[in-house]
């Protein structure tokens, strides 16, 4: 059975967004070009206008998504269930690098676009990283720890613009 989209959240992840349908996801540039969307392309913010930032940070808010309250099996508070990839995925679109007119950009989708130069791991488990435990405001001042994203910071900006 063929799935043309969702109404709401795809929390089994199932839907075309999930699927290597994205550019970059064809072993043949040619085939690619042919059959997927120009990959988004973009060049890394400056601070104050022209100043680059010192690093940069790849985050998903996965665990939101897979929580029990959209029917998902992430337990937020422990981590348990977890997971990177979303279950049901048969792909996670990533940020690659790579050139545009002797630039660095950064591209989104999968890691065989042309002229790619960093795939950060080639994956979204090696791109997103490890869980990340965040500390919200609550009532009456007592913290409240929650698992909602996957981060990953590297330690310098590989793509300066």
């Amino acid at each position: 059975m063929q799935i043309g989209g969702c109404i709401a959240t795809d929390n089994d992840f199932d839907g075309v967004s999930y699927q290597p349908v994205w550019p970059g996801t064809s072993k043949n540039f040619k085939d690619d070009a042919r059959l997927h969307a120009t990959s988004i392309l973009f060049s890394s913010p400056l601070f104050n206008g022209s100043q680059n930032f010192d690093r940069v940070a790849f985050e998903a808010d996965l665990p939101r998504i897979e929580a029990a309250d959209f029917g998902g099996a992430c337990d937020r508070v422990t981590g348990a269930g977890c997971v990177n990839p979303p279950p049901g995925a048969n792909f996670y679109p990533i940020f690659t690098t790579g050139t545009s007119t002797g630039s660095c950009m950064w591209q989104f989708g999968g890691t065989r676009l042309k002229d790619t130069t960093n795939t950060f791991g080639g994956n979204s488990t090696a791109e997103f990283g490890p869980l990340l435990l965040s500390l919200y405001p609550n009532v009456g001042f007592v913290p409240r720890y929650r698992y909602n994203n996957f981060r990953n910071v590297l330690s310098t900006n590989p793509c300066p613009g």
